[in-house]
Protein backbone atom coordinates (compact mmCIF):
# COMPACT_ATOMS: atom_id res chain seq x y z
CA UNK A 1 0.00 0.00 0.00
CA UNK A 2 2.41 3.12 -1.46
CA UNK A 3 -0.01 5.56 0.21
CA UNK A 4 0.08 4.21 3.25
CA UNK A 5 3.72 3.89 3.45
CA UNK A 6 4.41 7.55 2.20
CA UNK A 7 1.83 9.10 3.88
CA UNK A 8 1.48 7.64 7.44
CA UNK A 9 5.57 5.50 7.80
CA UNK A 10 4.85 4.45 11.54
CA UNK A 11 2.12 2.46 10.36
CA UNK A 12 4.58 0.28 8.61
CA UNK A 13 6.49 -0.29 11.23
CA UNK A 14 4.14 -1.46 13.40
CA UNK A 15 0.52 -2.22 13.65
CA UNK A 16 -0.73 0.82 15.12
CA UNK A 17 -4.38 -0.25 16.27
CA UNK A 18 -5.05 2.62 18.76
CA UNK A 19 -6.65 5.54 16.29
CA UNK A 20 -9.43 5.89 18.78
CA UNK A 21 -6.88 7.29 21.24
CA UNK A 22 -4.42 9.00 18.61
CA UNK A 23 -4.88 9.00 15.41
CA UNK A 24 -1.59 8.91 13.01
CA UNK A 25 -1.53 12.37 10.98
CA UNK A 26 -0.70 12.01 6.95
CA UNK A 27 2.82 13.85 6.25
CA UNK A 28 0.85 16.63 4.51
CA UNK A 29 -0.80 17.30 8.00
CA UNK A 30 2.73 17.55 9.25
CA UNK A 31 4.04 19.80 6.46
CA UNK A 32 1.04 22.31 7.03
CA UNK A 33 2.04 22.76 10.78
CA UNK A 34 5.35 23.01 9.42
CA UNK A 35 4.09 26.18 6.82
CA UNK A 36 2.01 27.69 9.61
CA UNK A 37 5.69 28.32 11.68
CA UNK A 38 7.14 29.33 8.74
CA UNK A 39 4.41 32.03 8.06
CA UNK A 40 4.50 33.07 11.64
CA UNK A 41 8.13 33.84 11.76
CA UNK A 42 7.07 36.61 8.91
CA UNK A 43 5.22 38.09 12.09
CA UNK A 44 1.76 40.45 11.05
CA UNK A 45 2.37 39.86 7.30
CA UNK A 46 2.19 36.22 7.55
CA UNK A 47 -1.24 36.84 8.82
CA UNK A 48 -3.24 36.00 4.97
CA UNK A 49 -1.89 33.03 5.32
CA UNK A 50 -3.49 31.81 8.43
CA UNK A 51 -6.92 32.99 7.82
CA UNK A 52 -6.56 31.32 4.19
CA UNK A 53 -5.56 27.88 6.42
CA UNK A 54 -8.80 28.67 8.49
CA UNK A 55 -11.02 29.09 5.88
CA UNK A 56 -9.89 26.23 4.19
CA UNK A 57 -9.83 23.96 7.26
CA UNK A 58 -13.24 24.93 8.11
CA UNK A 59 -14.65 24.39 4.45
CA UNK A 60 -13.16 21.27 4.31
CA UNK A 61 -14.86 20.13 7.85
CA UNK A 62 -18.08 21.68 6.48
CA UNK A 63 -18.13 19.38 3.34
CA UNK A 64 -17.15 15.99 5.58
CA UNK A 65 -20.23 16.68 7.84
CA UNK A 66 -22.30 17.84 4.64
CA UNK A 67 -23.13 20.75 6.36
CA UNK A 68 -24.06 24.20 5.12
CA UNK A 69 -22.10 27.39 4.62
CA UNK A 70 -21.63 29.33 7.89
CA UNK A 71 -22.60 26.19 10.19
CA UNK A 72 -19.16 24.72 10.94
CA UNK A 73 -16.55 26.53 13.21
CA UNK A 74 -13.20 25.70 14.70
CA UNK A 75 -12.88 25.24 18.38
CA UNK A 76 -10.40 24.23 20.45
CA UNK A 77 -11.44 20.60 21.37
CA UNK A 78 -14.89 18.50 21.83
CA UNK A 79 -14.47 19.23 25.47
CA UNK A 80 -14.70 23.21 24.99
CA UNK A 81 -17.38 23.18 22.42
CA UNK A 82 -19.72 20.89 24.53
CA UNK A 83 -19.09 23.02 27.72
CA UNK A 84 -19.77 26.33 26.05
CA UNK A 85 -23.30 24.96 24.46
CA UNK A 86 -24.36 23.41 28.15
CA UNK A 87 -23.33 26.97 29.90
CA UNK A 88 -25.00 28.66 26.75
CA UNK A 89 -28.80 27.37 27.39
CA UNK A 90 -31.36 28.93 29.46
CA UNK A 91 -31.85 26.58 32.06
CA UNK A 92 -35.02 26.72 35.04
CA UNK A 93 -34.77 24.45 37.69
CA UNK A 94 -35.99 21.10 36.82
CA UNK A 95 -35.17 21.02 33.63
CA UNK A 96 -33.33 17.34 32.73
CA UNK A 97 -30.81 16.28 29.94
CA UNK A 98 -30.77 12.58 28.63
CA UNK A 99 -26.78 10.91 28.23
CA UNK A 100 -25.95 7.32 28.55
CA UNK A 101 -23.43 5.37 30.48
CA UNK A 102 -20.81 4.70 27.26
CA UNK A 103 -20.42 8.86 27.45
CA UNK A 104 -16.59 9.71 27.55
CA UNK A 105 -16.30 12.65 30.74
CA UNK A 106 -16.30 15.62 28.22
CA UNK A 107 -20.21 14.58 27.71
CA UNK A 108 -21.00 13.77 31.10
CA UNK A 109 -18.58 16.52 33.26
CA UNK A 110 -20.61 19.60 31.36
CA UNK A 111 -23.80 17.99 32.25
CA UNK A 112 -23.09 16.84 36.28
CA UNK A 113 -21.97 20.33 36.98
CA UNK A 114 -25.59 22.25 36.66
CA UNK A 115 -27.09 19.90 39.25
CA UNK A 116 -26.22 23.43 40.85
CA UNK A 117 -28.77 25.21 38.97
CA UNK A 118 -31.29 22.67 39.61
CA UNK A 119 -30.80 20.26 36.28
CA UNK A 120 -31.21 16.95 36.68
CA UNK A 121 -29.21 14.54 34.74
CA UNK A 122 -30.53 11.24 33.54
CA UNK A 123 -27.90 8.54 32.65
CA UNK A 124 -29.53 5.77 30.99
CA UNK A 125 -27.54 2.44 30.82
CA UNK A 126 -26.48 0.28 27.68
CA UNK A 127 -28.05 -3.20 27.72
CA UNK A 128 -25.45 -5.62 26.58
CA UNK A 129 -22.76 -2.78 25.45
CA UNK A 130 -26.00 -1.81 22.93
CA UNK A 131 -28.52 1.06 23.25
CA UNK A 132 -32.37 1.01 21.26
CA UNK A 133 -34.03 4.41 20.37
CA UNK A 134 -37.22 2.97 23.07
CA UNK A 135 -34.15 2.91 25.73
CA UNK A 136 -33.87 6.71 25.48
CA UNK A 137 -37.29 7.94 24.42
CA UNK A 138 -38.70 6.31 27.03
CA UNK A 139 -37.23 8.64 29.45
CA UNK A 140 -38.41 11.92 27.95
CA UNK A 141 -40.63 14.01 29.80
CA UNK A 142 -42.07 17.30 29.26
CA UNK A 143 -38.42 18.75 31.02
CA UNK A 144 -36.90 17.17 29.04
CA UNK A 145 -34.38 20.22 27.13
CA UNK A 146 -31.27 18.06 25.80
CA UNK A 147 -30.33 14.55 24.89
CA UNK A 148 -26.13 14.27 24.13
CA UNK A 149 -24.80 11.29 22.95
CA UNK A 150 -22.13 9.98 20.99
CA UNK A 151 -21.83 8.43 17.42
CA UNK A 152 -19.52 6.10 18.18
CA UNK A 153 -19.00 5.54 22.14
CA UNK A 154 -15.18 5.12 23.48
CA UNK A 155 -16.03 2.67 25.77
CA UNK A 156 -16.91 -0.45 23.61
CA UNK A 157 -17.46 0.89 19.71
CA UNK A 158 -21.15 0.92 19.98
CA UNK A 159 -22.50 3.42 17.05
CA UNK A 160 -26.21 4.68 17.50
CA UNK A 161 -27.55 4.06 13.97
CA UNK A 162 -30.89 6.16 14.74
CA UNK A 163 -29.24 9.24 15.31
CA UNK A 164 -32.08 10.77 13.35
CA UNK A 165 -34.69 9.16 14.49
CA UNK A 166 -33.29 10.31 17.64
CA UNK A 167 -33.22 13.82 17.06
CA UNK A 168 -36.73 14.05 15.60
CA UNK A 169 -38.28 12.47 18.91
CA UNK A 170 -36.41 14.69 20.84
CA UNK A 171 -37.80 17.66 18.61
CA UNK A 172 -41.14 16.82 19.21
CA UNK A 173 -40.26 17.01 23.14
CA UNK A 174 -39.06 20.19 22.94
CA UNK A 175 -35.69 19.39 23.36
CA UNK A 176 -32.17 19.26 21.41
CA UNK A 177 -30.03 16.49 20.19
CA UNK A 178 -26.57 16.98 21.26
CA UNK A 179 -23.94 14.91 19.59
CA UNK A 180 -19.96 14.04 20.23
CA UNK A 181 -18.50 12.95 17.08
CA UNK A 182 -15.17 12.24 18.17
CA UNK A 183 -14.82 8.73 17.94
CA UNK A 184 -17.24 8.30 15.09
CA UNK A 185 -16.56 11.61 12.40
CA UNK A 186 -14.41 11.01 9.37
CA UNK A 187 -14.97 6.91 10.10
CA UNK A 188 -17.95 6.26 9.97
CA UNK A 189 -21.31 7.62 7.35
CA UNK A 190 -23.48 9.12 9.29
CA UNK A 191 -26.42 11.78 8.68
CA UNK A 192 -26.88 15.61 10.44
CA UNK A 193 -30.59 15.70 10.14
CA UNK A 194 -32.05 16.50 13.30
CA UNK A 195 -28.62 17.37 14.98
CA UNK A 196 -28.80 20.51 16.68
CA UNK A 197 -25.53 20.59 18.36
CA UNK A 198 -22.01 18.39 17.39
CA UNK A 199 -18.50 18.87 18.68
CA UNK A 200 -16.19 16.55 17.14
CA UNK A 201 -12.07 16.42 18.46
CA UNK A 202 -9.94 16.04 15.12
CA UNK A 203 -6.53 14.20 16.77
CA UNK A 204 -7.70 11.29 16.44
CA UNK A 205 -9.77 9.28 13.23
CA UNK A 206 -9.78 13.01 11.64
CA UNK A 207 -6.06 12.44 11.16
CA UNK A 208 -5.48 16.12 12.80
CA UNK A 209 -3.62 17.63 15.54
CA UNK A 210 -4.58 18.75 19.43
CA UNK A 211 -6.43 22.09 19.35
CA UNK A 212 -8.82 22.32 16.40
CA UNK A 213 -11.91 20.55 17.34
CA UNK A 214 -14.94 20.74 15.11
CA UNK A 215 -18.48 22.16 16.12
CA UNK A 216 -21.57 22.14 14.18
CA UNK A 217 -24.55 24.29 14.53
CA UNK A 218 -27.73 22.96 13.70
CA UNK A 219 -30.66 25.31 11.70
CA UNK A 220 -32.53 25.43 14.77
CA UNK A 221 -29.64 27.17 16.63
CA UNK A 222 -27.92 28.93 14.24
CA UNK A 223 -29.57 31.98 14.09
CA UNK A 224 -30.30 31.97 17.67
CA UNK A 225 -27.60 30.76 19.78
CA UNK A 226 -25.78 33.05 22.02
CA UNK A 227 -22.87 31.65 23.49
CA UNK A 228 -21.91 32.34 26.92
CA UNK A 229 -18.28 33.51 26.10
CA UNK A 230 -17.95 35.70 23.30
CA UNK A 231 -14.52 37.54 22.21
CA UNK A 232 -13.66 39.81 19.39
CA UNK A 233 -12.63 36.96 16.94
CA UNK A 234 -16.62 36.13 17.07
CA UNK A 235 -17.57 39.82 16.45
CA UNK A 236 -19.26 41.23 12.97
CA UNK A 237 -17.35 44.17 13.82
CA UNK A 238 -15.12 45.37 16.73
CA UNK A 239 -13.75 48.81 15.40
CA UNK A 240 -17.77 50.45 16.21
CA UNK A 241 -18.39 53.99 18.57
CA UNK A 242 -20.85 51.63 19.81
CA UNK A 243 -18.40 48.73 21.11
CA UNK A 244 -19.17 49.96 24.94
CA UNK A 245 -22.71 49.14 24.48
CA UNK A 246 -23.10 46.29 22.82
CA UNK A 247 -21.83 43.53 20.87
CA UNK A 248 -22.35 42.59 17.29
CA UNK A 249 -21.62 38.93 16.58
CA UNK A 250 -20.84 37.05 13.64
CA UNK A 251 -23.78 36.04 12.13
CA UNK A 252 -23.02 32.23 11.67
CA UNK A 253 -21.15 29.68 13.61
CA UNK A 254 -18.19 31.85 13.72
CA UNK A 255 -19.82 33.61 16.51
CA UNK A 256 -18.80 30.93 18.83
CA UNK A 257 -14.84 31.71 18.82
CA UNK A 258 -13.54 34.48 20.93
CA UNK A 259 -9.77 34.65 20.47
CA UNK A 260 -7.23 33.73 17.89
CA UNK A 261 -7.46 30.14 17.00
CA UNK A 262 -4.69 27.47 16.46
CA UNK A 263 -3.62 27.91 12.94
CA UNK A 264 -1.25 25.28 12.79
CA UNK A 265 -3.98 22.81 14.57
CA UNK A 266 -6.25 24.06 11.44
CA UNK A 267 -3.66 23.82 8.55
CA UNK A 268 -2.81 19.79 9.89
CA UNK A 269 -6.81 19.15 10.23
CA UNK A 270 -7.61 20.63 6.65
CA UNK A 271 -5.01 18.01 5.53
CA UNK A 272 -6.01 15.44 7.08
CA UNK A 273 -9.86 16.05 6.55
CA UNK A 274 -8.30 15.98 2.42
CA UNK A 275 -7.37 12.84 3.12
CA UNK A 276 -10.54 11.07 4.47
CA UNK A 277 -12.78 13.02 1.72
CA UNK A 278 -10.58 11.10 -0.96
CA UNK A 279 -11.04 8.07 0.16
CA UNK A 280 -14.86 8.56 1.03
CA UNK A 281 -16.13 8.16 4.66
CA UNK A 282 -18.90 5.70 3.42
CA UNK A 283 -16.06 4.02 0.91
CA UNK A 284 -13.61 3.38 3.74
CA UNK A 285 -16.30 2.14 6.30
CA UNK A 286 -17.20 -0.65 3.64
CA UNK A 287 -13.62 -1.32 2.74
CA UNK A 288 -12.48 -1.38 6.59
CA UNK A 289 -15.60 -3.74 8.06
CA UNK A 290 -13.87 -6.70 7.12
CA UNK A 291 -10.93 -5.66 9.20
CA UNK A 292 -13.21 -5.26 12.08
CA UNK A 293 -15.04 -8.02 11.61
CA UNK A 294 -11.68 -10.20 12.14
CA UNK A 295 -10.43 -8.51 14.63
CA UNK A 296 -13.67 -9.27 16.43
CA UNK A 297 -13.38 -13.00 15.31
CA UNK A 298 -9.93 -12.87 16.59
CA UNK A 299 -10.87 -11.87 20.08
CA UNK A 300 -12.97 -14.20 20.32
CA UNK A 301 -11.20 -17.32 19.38
CA UNK A 302 -8.26 -15.77 21.68
CA UNK A 303 -10.94 -16.68 24.83
CA UNK A 304 -11.63 -12.95 25.22
CA UNK A 305 -15.16 -11.40 26.67
CA UNK A 306 -15.82 -8.94 23.55
CA UNK A 307 -17.27 -5.87 24.75
CA UNK A 308 -18.26 -4.52 21.20
CA UNK A 309 -22.01 -5.79 19.98
CA UNK A 310 -21.73 -8.51 17.58
CA UNK A 311 -24.62 -7.00 15.62
CA UNK A 312 -22.92 -4.72 12.60
CA UNK A 313 -25.29 -2.48 12.82
CA UNK A 314 -23.62 -0.94 15.92
CA UNK A 315 -20.25 -1.58 14.22
CA UNK A 316 -17.65 1.22 14.16
CA UNK A 317 -13.84 1.32 13.89
CA UNK A 318 -13.20 0.29 17.78
CA UNK A 319 -13.14 -2.76 19.04
CA UNK A 320 -13.15 -3.29 22.73
CA UNK A 321 -12.43 -6.49 25.25
CA UNK A 322 -12.47 -7.44 28.74
CA UNK A 323 -9.18 -7.70 30.63
CA UNK A 324 -8.01 -8.50 33.97
CA UNK A 325 -4.37 -7.14 33.69
CA UNK A 326 -4.75 -4.44 30.65
CA UNK A 327 -1.62 -2.68 31.75
CA UNK A 328 0.25 -5.75 31.67
CA UNK A 329 -1.82 -6.79 27.97
CA UNK A 330 -1.21 -3.44 26.87
CA UNK A 331 2.80 -3.70 27.79
CA UNK A 332 2.91 -7.56 25.94
CA UNK A 333 1.07 -6.42 22.92
CA UNK A 334 3.54 -3.53 22.12
CA UNK A 335 6.51 -6.06 22.64
CA UNK A 336 4.87 -7.84 19.75
CA UNK A 337 4.81 -4.53 17.89
CA UNK A 338 1.19 -3.78 18.06
CA UNK A 339 -0.03 -0.88 19.99
CA UNK A 340 -3.72 -0.44 21.40
CA UNK A 341 -5.43 1.48 24.09
CA UNK A 342 -6.08 -0.41 27.51
CA UNK A 343 -7.24 0.67 30.69
CA UNK A 344 -10.59 0.02 32.68
CA UNK A 345 -10.28 -3.35 32.74
CA UNK A 346 -10.65 -3.32 28.97
CA UNK A 347 -8.20 -3.57 25.64
CA UNK A 348 -9.51 -1.33 22.72
CA UNK A 349 -8.20 -1.76 19.72
CA UNK A 350 -9.37 0.53 16.36
CA UNK A 351 -8.99 0.12 12.65
CA UNK A 352 -8.33 3.02 10.65
CA UNK A 353 -7.57 4.20 6.92
CA UNK A 354 -3.90 2.70 7.62
CA UNK A 355 -4.49 -0.70 8.69
CA UNK A 356 -4.75 -4.03 6.45
CA UNK A 357 -4.51 -7.11 7.26
CA UNK A 358 -1.20 -7.52 8.26
CA UNK A 359 -2.10 -5.61 11.18
CA UNK A 360 -5.41 -7.43 12.28
CA UNK A 361 -3.37 -10.80 11.85
CA UNK A 362 0.13 -9.43 13.97
CA UNK A 363 -2.46 -8.89 16.57
CA UNK A 364 -4.26 -12.16 16.04
CA UNK A 365 -1.02 -14.09 16.41
CA UNK A 366 -0.25 -12.23 20.02
CA UNK A 367 -3.50 -12.25 21.56
CA UNK A 368 -3.47 -16.26 22.43
CA UNK A 369 -0.53 -15.29 24.32
CA UNK A 370 -2.02 -12.94 26.92
CA UNK A 371 -3.89 -15.95 28.25
CA UNK A 372 -0.69 -17.92 28.40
Amino acid sequence: MPDRRIQFPFSAEVAYLDTAAEGLPPIAAQQAAAGYLKSKSHGSTGRPDFYAAEKRATEAAARLLGAPPGSVALLASATEALNLFANSLDWREGDEVIITDLEFPSNVFPWLRLRDRGVKLIVVPAQDGILSLSDLTSRFSPRTRVVSISLVSYVNGTRIPFLGELGAAAHRAGALLCVDATQGLGRVPFSLENIDFLASSSYKWLLGIHGAGITYLGPRLIDSFQPSSVGWYGASTIFTPHRFESIDLKPSAARLLSGMPNFAAQAALEQGICHLLSHGVASLYDDLRPLVRDLRNAVQRAGFHLLTPADEAYASGIVSFACNDPSAARQALEGAGVIVWAGDRRVRASVHVYNDEGDIKRLADALPRLNA
